[in-house]
């Protein structure tokens, strides 16, 4: 096999999860680095109590968070996103310009996504994205059942909104 489809079924070949035992570390002596381990609060979130909310800036949408933005020091951001009662498309062309990890996993329903370069893309149930940095989209359509898990880092970041002029100068 020519190396070109070697690379490319290794690429397309699905990934495993693989755990190990790691044996526990020593604590750390005095003035030696600490560990890189990031500490945060335990979070339970209870389905039957949930708090859905509208935010301004998508009013379309509600959002259910769980608490992670405040366990994590706003490091993180996870929520669960549904359409809002008499809700329409679209949600403008925009970007998030200082957003380094923004995950979009639909848990029920479906969502139609424009990204710069990609066009139009219609994700169901079970579907995910993971939007590079930077990159201009838009959300052009969703089932009036749409659920969302959103997870980002870090948990505030801009939306900015694009100019009909940079709209029209759009790749699709």
């Amino acid at each position: 096999m020519p190396t070109a489809a070697k690379t490319a079924a290794k690429r397309a070949a699905p990934k495993k999860t693989v755990a190990r035992k790691v044996p526990a570390k020593k604590a750390t002596p005095k003035g030696k680095a600490t560990p890189r381990v990031r500490r945060f609060d335990l979070v339970i979130d209870s389905a039957k109590d949930a708090t859905w909310i509208r935010e301004d800036i998508r009013p379309q949408f509600e959002y259910r968070h769980f608490g992670v933005e405040e366990a994590t020091g706003r490091r993180y951001g996870s929520h669960v996103i549904r359409v809002a009662p008499g809700a329409r498309p679209p949600v403008r062309h925009h970007v998030h310009p200082d957003c380094e990890f923004l995950l979009v996993y639909v848990l029920k329903g479906w969502v139609k996504f424009w990204y710069d370069g990609k066009g139009e893309k219609k994700l169901g149930a079970g579907d995910v994205h993971l939007l590079p940095a930077g990159i201009k989209h838009a959300v052009t359509g969703w089932s009036k059942d749409l659920e969302m898990l959103e997870t980002t880092h870090p948990a505030d970041y801009r939306s900015v909104e694009l100019t009909d002029a940079q709209i029209a100068r759009l790749e699709t």
